[in-house]
C-alpha cells in the first residue's frame, strides 16, 4: 500500500508520518510498512536536497557552506517510535519532541537522550546534547512561531 500519497517536502512527509503513526500505532505489520516507505522517501528527499545544498554551495566560501545531512538516519522517527506507547502527552513543536506530564518516564527519556527544561515543566528532544537556552516565552507562543502537532495525549485512567 502507498502510504505517503501527498508529501512533497520533507516537512509535509515527516506530518504524514506522524498522522500514521498515530493511526496505527497498535498495528506492528503496519507500522514496519509505513516505517519501510517512510525511510525510503526521506532518502528521496534528501538526495534531492543535498543537490540542492551543492549548488548553493557553488556560491558560498567554505566557512559558509552547508553540510549535507544524512537522512537514512533518522533518529527522530526511531525516538518517536520508542515512546508513543508511554502514557504521556506527546507534541511535536518544531523539530523536537517535547513529552508532558511524563515524570514516571524520567529514567527512560533520559537515557533516549531527552533532557528536562523545568521552566516548562518538559522533556525534551532534539538529537543534540542540551543546549543553554534561556527562552522567556511561554509554551503556547513556542507553539505559535514554530507550529505544533499533538502526537498522543496523555490517557485518564
Amino acid at each position: 500500500m502507498e502510504w505517503f500519497g501527498s508529501a512533497e517536502s520533507i516537512e509535509q512527509l515527516k506530518g504524514e508520518y506522524l498522522n500514521l503513526l498515530k493511526r496505527w500505532k497498535s498495528d506492528a505489520d503496519i507500522k514496519k510498512e509505513i516505517d519501510e516507505q517512510y525511510v525510503e522517501l526521506l532518502e528521496r528527499f534528501g538526495v534531492e536536497l543535498n543537490k540542492r545544498i551543492d549548488e548553493e554551495n557553488k556560491e558560498l566560501p567554505v566557512e559558509k557552506q552547508k553540510i549535507h545531512y544524512d537522512f537514512s538516519k533518522d533518529t527522530f522517527k526511531d525516538v518517536l517510535n520508542k515512546v508513543i506507547d508511554f502514557n504521556m502527552r506527546i507534541e511535536i513543536i518544531g523539530q523536537w519532541i517535547w513529552c508532558f506530564e511524563s515524570k514516571e518516564y524520567k529514567d527512560q527519556l533520559k537515557e533516549l537522550g531527552f533532557w528536562f527544561s523545568a521552566s516548562k515543566k518538559a522533556w525534551v528532544y532534539s538529537g543534540t546534547k542540551k543546549k543553554h537556552i534561556y527562552s522567556h516565552n511561554k509554551m503556547n507562543d513556542i507553539r505559535a512561531k514554530w507550529g505544533v502537532e499533538v502526537v498522543k495525549e496523555k490517557e485518564v485512567s
